[in-house]
């Protein structure tokens, strides 16, 4: 019986060390996400209450294929940007990833590419054609912080209106004329707004002054372990090799996002 009974305990005891790491050492890819994004049309905005945008469905489709639920919630651009670097689990999109912010973050993607630009009014006498040439106009409108806030500044630009929130606001100072170059969006962003403000696409002019190109991410907060972000790298390959990224990047209203191919 002292035999049958030591077994019996030593089976309880291997049963409970085989259970042990489940219990001690959950999965971390099943911990939650705290998934952010901004309003940057067509990327990634809301439309009559609804989240929408290719990144938005990029976003949910990767999703998807992770099986996961974490919500996408919405902040202004740098309250966004302030929970992704102080929050644990941060997520963010869409990014541009560019050297400057390489080492900020870990990346998943890319979910797209694009590229921002100075814009001025239909039959403005300016030429602008350098970034010294941007320098010269007495007023830019642009986002009031951020990324090109951000590079004019550190490029030496002294001649920036930067009071605006939204890209439509910075438009619409370019427009009523309390600015003569207005920089926030990419163009098919710029087209965007102009469809919702009921506006003529060619009201604005694109000059050939480029600040930013870059491919568009997601962006993780530092304290992810490098095995959950290839799970979630791994996943977004598998979608684009299938084509649902290059399918997902057609957005509505004759707009087609640029299809960043595979690296």
């Amino acid at each position: 019986m002292r035999l049958g009974m030591s077994w019996n305990a030593a089976g309880w005891i291997l049963l409970w060390l085989l259970a042990l790491p489940a219990q001690t050492q959950p999965l971390a890819s099943h911990a939650g996400v705290l998934l952010l994004t901004e309003e940057w049309p067509p990327y990634n905005y809301v439309e009559q209450g609804r989240l929408s945008g290719t990144s938005v469905r990029i976003v949910q489709a990767l999703l998807r294929e992770l099986g996961r639920s974490d919500p996408i919630r919405v902040y202004p651009s740098q309250r966004a940007k302030l929970l992704l670097e102080s929050q644990p689990r941060s997520m963010m999109f869409s990014m541009f990833r560019t050297p400057q912010r390489e080492a900020q973050y870990k990346w998943i993607g890319p979910i797209g590419r694009d590229a921002i630009y100075f814009y001025q009014r239909k039959g403005s006498p300016l030429q602008v054609r350098t970034l010294q040439d941007a320098k010269t106009v007495s007023v830019i409108a642009c986002r009031q912080a951020g990324l090109v806030f951000n590079l004019l500044t550190d490029a030496g630009f002294t001649n920036l209106d930067a009071t605006a929130y939204t890209g439509r606001q910075v438009y619409s100072k370019l427009l009523r004329g309390r600015a003569e170059l207005a920089i926030s969006d990419s163009p098919l962003g710029v087209q965007y707004l102009l469809q919702q403000m009921g506006l003529p696409e060619d009201v604005l002019q694109q000059t050939q002054v480029k600040v930013v190109e870059s491919d568009l991410y997601i962006a993780a907060s530092l304290d992810f372990p490098d095995s959950e972000i290839a799970l979630w790298q791994q996943a977004l390959d598998r979608l684009r090799a299938r084509g649902e990224i290059e399918r997902l990047s057609r957005v509505g209203a004759g707009l087609t996002l640029p299809f960043s191919p595979a690296r």
